[in-house]
């Protein structure tokens, strides 16, 4: 006589700990040990929830909306690698860093990493308990043979559970910043079936004008769909967190209207006394160019784009978080999770906008 079955004895226990797994009481007490916050934001629960009980999620908030929670907590609260793609080497420096300092084990493969320290990330992956929780990677990496056959490895002794894809709008040829190297990412689905994907973006908008920016007329309607269908996401939780912030506060000035509007930008920058600020340019040369203005007006300023080389780089970020630099002056590109209460952006040239002006925008963090 054959034996029956004892799965679904097994799938109710297995059901039983997906629920406890997911609740929020255990999730909060995760949130609260580790990173001391009282509670979720936004819709950041009902995200890690869907990416625990393996759903595919589609997660739209407002940049400093807390992103980075929704795959930090579900590394800590499940067992197994949470891979997470990201376009920027410094975002990642910075977010392995915060983690390291809570004694959480994350680790970034980039250029800048020595041979050796690469060697000790692929032991650890190679072992047969890794001890890291996040690996950051570049897109580009995982588009090289060599990556996906080591992720294929992983996912097949059952210790990938959770792929992010920071910044997804980079996927679409619709979006501001398209990169050729996210349009590789669809064949996360294939390679890695079982693997839950949570896609996170702050400028999928359907309508520009529901998030209170006119900063870039482009088809933003376009961009949600061309992510999802990309990333071949199944079935997949769209969340939209509103991006109305009670702490925000914006200012428009028009350029034409000013006398000499970098000595309107300098005087402004000198009253707002001791807060870091990112001035924001859409070249590199207006970041070099406002960069020396600055400096020559006796403020502590440096530009920061990828026409400077990572040392220097390095530099520019380190004497920034060290307060050592009070302005960073950066192209559109950079983005950062930041340590400070307050935080002014000012967007200084908008050649996209028939009109010239620049943007102040007064950020403190809740």
């Amino acid at each position: 006589m054959e034996k029956k079955s004892p799965l679904p004895l097994n799938n109710a226990i297995a059901n039983k700990k997906k629920e406890q797994l997911c609740s929020k009481e255990s999730l909060v007490k995760i949130l609260r040990w580790h990173f001391r916050y009282p509670d979720f934001r936004g819709m950041q629960l009902e995200a890690i929830q869907a990416v625990l009980s393996g759903r595919d999620c589609f997660c739209l908030m407002p940049t400093g909306g807390g992103k980075s929670m929704c795959y930090q907590i579900p590394a800590l609260a499940k067992t197994g690698i949470v891979l997470v793609v990201c376009p920027l080497i410094a975002l990642m420096e910075n977010q392995v860093m915060a983690l390291k300092e809570k004694g959480i084990a994350a680790e970034f493969l980039s250029s800048t990493k020595t041979a050796d320290a690469k060697n000790k990330i692929h032991e650890d992956l190679d072992s047969g308990k890794p001890s890291i929780r996040l690996l950051y990677v570049t897109p580009e990496l995982i588009a090289t043979p060599g990556f996906m056959s080591k992720l294929k490895k992983i996912y097949s002794r059952g210790l990938l559970s959770l792929i992010a894809i920071d910044e997804a709008h980079c996927i679409s040829s619709w979006g501001h910043d398209f990169r050729p190297s996210y349009r590789k990412l669809s064949t996360l689905r294939s390679h890695l079936p079982d693997v839950p994907i949570l896609a996170l973006t702050a400028t999928a908008v359907p309508n520009i004008f529901e998030a209170g920016m006119l900063f870039y007329i482009l088809p933003f309607f376009r961009v949600q769909k061309d992510v999802v269908d990309s990333l071949q996401m199944q079935n997949a939780l769209m969340l939209k967190t509103s991006f109305n912030r009670p702490n925000i506060y914006y200012e428009v000035r028009y350029k034409d209207l000013l006398e000499d509007a970098y000595a309107d930008l300098s005087d402004t920058l000198k009253s707002m006394g001791d807060v870091c600020v990112i001035i924001y340019c859409l070249e590199r040369s207006m970041c070099d160019d406002l960069s020396a203005h600055l400096s020559q007006s006796g403020i502590s300023c440096a530009a920061y784009h990828a026409g400077l080389n990572n040392k220097m780089r390095t530099s520019v970020l380190d004497d920034w978080i060290s307060s050592k630099t009070k302005v960073v002056v950066a192209t559109v590109a950079f983005g950062y999770v930041f340590p400070f209460n307050f935080c002014i952006f000012l967007q200084f040239m908008l050649a996209l906008l028939v009109v010239d002006i620049y943007c102040i925008l007064y950020l403190k963090m809740l």
